[in-house]
């Protein structure tokens, strides 16, 4: 958890940030999701070049890129998809990143799939109209356990081994994978690394160097560490049953905010529940 002090939400920017969250940002690594959406939202070339090494090619040209896409389910159970990217050959890509452990990542894949063919197929449109969808997770570790660098799963039938070809994918990225005299091996490392002069890959080296180390990417960290730790704030009092005016009375006094940018907190939470 980021602790951000009232100096931290000041105004002006040598005060917004602390020397003590500096480090911190300086220790992020793409394999932090929200670092990640950062760096990738809206750049192109990054996705692109994920996708094709994931894919194992090089004439992928990404078209569309989209930070933190939240889609609600029927029911109101939801989701929201890191990073959906649409290609050349319009197909689309779910890119996510994982650092814990636990066999519920494959079901949380099945279930990104299955939101994402409600985001690919507007409400009256033909089914021939979904098109191919890519949901990617680059974890820390061997979450399948064999060791292999990359897993390609599509739906096949059970005797025949057939392809179903319903143009539906989901992809595991081994983040133990410390083969960098590979594609793939040289963006694990990237991925997990947080310094970007250490990083084999110039267009993931700058995405990072920009929130790292100029001014206005570390302004806009600071506006996302702030979201997170009063966020964080807002989840736990509500749970633990306090008033909302109570909690909104907290959050302007404690974290020093205006009571405009406290109510955006506490509306944008409701509604991410």
């Amino acid at each position: 958890m980021f602790i951000i002090r009232k100096a931290v939400l000041s105004t002006d920017y040598e005060e917004r940030i602390s020397e003590q969250d500096l480090e911190k940002i300086q220790k992020l690594r793409l394999m932090d999701d929200f670092f990640m959406k950062l760096v990738f939202e809206g750049n192109i070339q990054a996705t692109e070049l994920v996708v094709n090494i994931v894919l194992n090619r090089s004439d992928l040209k990404v078209k569309k890129v989209v930070g933190q896409r939240e889609i609600k389910g029927l029911e109101g159970h939801g989701v929201r998809l890191d990073i959906m990217a649409q290609d050349h050959e319009n197909q689309a890509h779910d890119i996510e990143v994982e650092r814990q452990d636990g066999d519920w990542l494959r079901l949380r894949a099945r279930y990104n799939s299955s939101m994402m063919d409600m985001v690919l197929l507007p409400e009256g449109e033909d089914y021939k109209k979904l098109i191919p969808s890519y949901v990617i997770f680059i974890t820390e570790h061997d979450r399948i356990g064999d060791g292999r660098p990359l897993h390609h799963y599509v739906m096949k039938d059970k005797s025949t081994r057939e392809n179903l070809g319903d143009g539906r994918h989901i992809i595991f990225v081994n983040g133990d994978n410390a083969n960098e005299k590979t594609r793939l091996g040289k963006l694990v490392h990237d991925f997990k690394c947080s310094s970007p002069d250490d990083m084999y890959y110039k267009v993931l080296a700058n995405g990072v160097r920009r929130f790292k180390e100029t001014e206005g990417g570390r302004g806009e960290m600071s506006s996302v560490l702030e979201e997170i730790t009063v966020g964080a704030v807002i989840d736990s009092c509500r749970k633990l049953g306090v008033s909302e005016d109570r909690i909104f009375e907290h959050i302007v006094e404690d974290y020093g905010l205006t009571e405009e940018r406290a109510r955006k907190y506490m509306n944008a939470r409701k509604k991410s529940a």
